[in-house]
């Protein structure tokens, strides 16, 4: 019989370590975000094949006990309350399960740090990347969260803006990393890129990706689509957010 290679226990130390070296070297090609409409930059199957199944596992078997499940429907007298054609307002509404990792030892930030997720995340490598897409100055001490969508699971349309946050109303920037499960059709990612038009689509149910924007910016993610008899069809998404150093981007820095 093959001998079965053992899972892994640990995620690199160093973002660059997961990244296929193509995509790595990428992270200075091209028009930087700053300044430009499209706000988004996607770089798809940006993992090994093999780094990228044992990362997937390595987050099954390590967060799944730490998620919280997350269900916010549309409120459904929100029609009922409309006293004017035209002026609805649909609020953000959100169907997957989550956890973040903030708070430096819970007992979720202690299962993610034994498996290296907190120390990857938090890499000098990783915010060298969100910042040679961005062309920001990005501030040490990143936001992190983790997001399990299954089969159906969505985010509504939303633009992520935060106006009452001094550090952040201007703007800030996020690198998510997302790990799919084979059982997964498609899931989509729609958004706005400066034009006005809300019909910008990056397939991100794909095996791996890394993509790096500046927000704020309107968007949502499809309800994820699961193949035939693989209801239990799931995508992992590794959330990074960064405050931009607004006062280096004054000094031209």
């Amino acid at each position: 019989m093959p001998t079965q290679s053992k899972p892994i226990t640990s995620f690199p130390h160093e973002f660059s370590s997961l990244l296929k070296s193509a995509v790595w070297s990428a992270r200075s090609s091209g028009t930087p975000i700053a300044g430009h409409r499209d706000r988004l930059r996607w770089f798809p199957l940006a993992l090994r094949p093999a780094e990228a199944v044992a990362g997937l596992a390595l987050l099954e078997r390590a967060m799944t006990p730490h998620l919280r499940r997350v269900d916010a429907p549309v409120d459904p007298a929100l029609i009922k309350r409309l006293k004017k054609n035209y002026t609805e307002a649909l609020p953000k509404t959100i169907r997957n399960s989550s956890a973040s990792l903030n708070t430096k030892g819970s007992l979720t930030w202690e299962a993610a740090r034994r498996i290296g997720l907190v120390q990857m995340l938090t890499s000098k490598s990783l915010q060298q990347f969100a910042a040679a897409v961005t062309g920001f100055t990005l501030l040490e001490g990143p936001s992190l969260q983790i997001i399990r969508y299954s089969a159906g699971d969505y985010v509504g349309p939303h633009n992520d803006h935060h106006p009452e946050n001094e550090n952040i109303r201007d703007g800030y920037v996020d690198l998510q990393i997302t790990l799919t499960d084979p059982g997964v059709a498609r899931q989509n990612l729609l958004y706005e890129a400066g034009d006005g038009y809300f019909n910008h689509l990056r397939n991100v149910g794909i095996q791996s990706g890394v993509s790096v924007s500046m927000l704020p910016f309107w968007h949502q993610v499809t309800p994820l689509e699961a193949k035939p008899a693989h209801p239990e069809a799931h995508r992992w998404l590794l959330l990074v957010s960064f405050d931009i150093d607004h006062k280096a981007k004054k000094r031209g820095k």
